[in-house]
């Protein structure tokens, strides 16, 4: 099986002309319009893109949105709870002193909130088109930059 014969073709129309079409799209397409690129429906109005996943053991919600003339990736990451004094006023003195200095330079904003959950997140501007890599190559850049203090973060929370 080849790969022009796994391509639907037209009704009477020869496979060549399939990948004729094909290679008349513009390239790159953006991911968030990809539908509209081949007349599967319309793209996003909000040209948003959500997806979730992990970086150190951390769980990040990202979102891609477009504001007027540019493409912003937000990220936003779930570090668990600052413990009570009672439970481990060692461990909470060092969060909080970890969590100051992450604020002064990471690059990210952290914030502890009413029910002690230590959150932190960013966004970055991502260069059209916007490409699965694109993306990536963002969500790496803006977590690349602030390396040093997820890992301090992770390394004190973790503290027994």
């Amino acid at each position: 099986m080849t790969a022009a014969s796994a391509l639907p073709a037209p009704a009477g129309a020869p496979p060549e002309s399939v990948i004729a079409s094909l290679g008349r799209l513009a390239s790159p397409i953006d991911i968030d319009r990809f539908g509209a690129s081949f007349g599967l429906g319309p793209a996003r109005a909000s040209g948003a893109l959500k997806f979730r996943f992990c970086f150190q053991e951390v769980p990040f919600a990202a979102e891609t949105e477009r504001r007027r003339e540019r493409t912003v990736l937000t990220l936003t990451g779930d570090f668990g709870f600052l413990p009570f004094s009672a439970e481990n006023a060692r461990r909470r003195r060092r969060l909080r002193t970890v969590l100051g200095a992450a604020r002064q330079a990471s690059g990210l904003s952290w914030e502890i909130g009413q029910d002690h959950h230590i959150r932190a997140g960013g966004e970055i501007d991502l260069v059209p088109p916007l490409t699965p890599t694109t993306v990536i190559a963002g969500a790496a850049t803006l977590l690349l930059r602030s390396r040093p203090y997820l890992e301090l973060v992770i390394a004190v929370g973790s503290e027994p």
